[in-house]
């Protein structure tokens, strides 16, 4: 059976309210796999005004380098299997990736996944070098960098879009791709995966309900397989390419229903029946 990832974001006010409880239900659900955000916290907080980023960090599901640490044992003493994160740093460079390689090595994680959240090309074009040298560096080391995309990343930009630039002009590099920001954006997902077949080893679900609009502040995330997604053939698409073995990953920054819990529960059935 394909084990099922989920991405920690979003299950934040859940886990604050009780960890044990999500955990075991994701795991009685068939989640098999957890993708945390981590990202550089100075420790401890020196003021108030760090100290109230911090606290909301922890309630969106962003846990700093040492917590996440102690997350990720946990998660595996559980059953859960880990190999992959989403970095979170106020700039890519060079300098933020390497604070991240000695925590990947001690957890002996693959995947170093960073979203830039940016629509402008020229802007993509200065990242460029750096972006080479972030994934040599990961590379050296037996790791990964991937890179995140939001609905951003598709809006037209200097007759392409910060998607099909990176695609076309940094050749070796691999994605973590969001099907539902990408099909948000109006972009068909699957001609997409069909177009790069080997540049998405991971595939983000999220699912985004019908007529719901993002960045407004109010949910629009709902259960997989309900939404805007043709998830059924995303899944029939996905045999066809060569993924990571646990490529699927759920990820929903909330949910119209109040209890993005029970509607990843849901989402996995929908999953596992539709890709039989």
């Amino acid at each position: 059976m394909v084990k099922i990832g989920v991405n920690t974001f979003g299950l934040g006010p859940f886990l604050h309210q009780n960890a044990n409880s999500v955990w075991n239900g994701l795991k009685d659900s068939g989640v098999g796999v957890i993708e945390p955000c981590v990202a550089i916290h100075r420790q401890p907080p020196v003021n108030a005004e760090e100290k109230a980023v911090w606290a909301k960090g922890i309630l969106d599901g962003i846990y700093d380098l040492n917590q996440a640490e102690d997350l990720i044992r946990s998660l595996r003493m559980m059953g859960f299997e880990v190999f992959s994160f989403q970095m979170q740093a106020p700039v890519f460079s060079l300098e933020a990736v390497s604070q991240f390689i000695p925590f990947m090595e001690r957890l002996k994680l693959h995947y170093c996944i960073y979203s830039f959240m940016e629509r402008s090309v020229t802007a993509m074009r200065m990242q460029k070098e750096t972006i080479l040298l972030a994934a040599e560096l990961l590379r050296t080391h037996d790791m990964e960098l991937l890179i995140h995309n939001h609905n951003m990343e598709w809006m037209p930009d200097e007759g392409t879009c910060v998607m099909e630039w990176l695609l076309a002009e940094i050749p070796s590099l691999r994605f973590e791709i969001d099907l539902g920001w990408t099909e948000y954006a109006g972009i068909n997902s699957v001609n997409i995966l069909k177009k790069y077949p080997d540049r998405f080893p991971l595939l983000h679900i999220k699912e985004i309900a019908k007529g719901s609009r993002a960045w407004t502040g109010k949910p629009f995330c709902t259960v997989p397989g309900t939404g805007i997604l043709p998830l059924q053939e995303i899944l029939d698409t996905a045999k066809t390419m060569p993924l990571n073995e646990y490529a699927f990953i759920i990820d929903q920054d909330d949910s119209v229903s109040g209890n993005i819990v029970a509607d990843i529960s849901m989402g996995v059935q929908n999953i596992h029946r539709m890709i039989r």
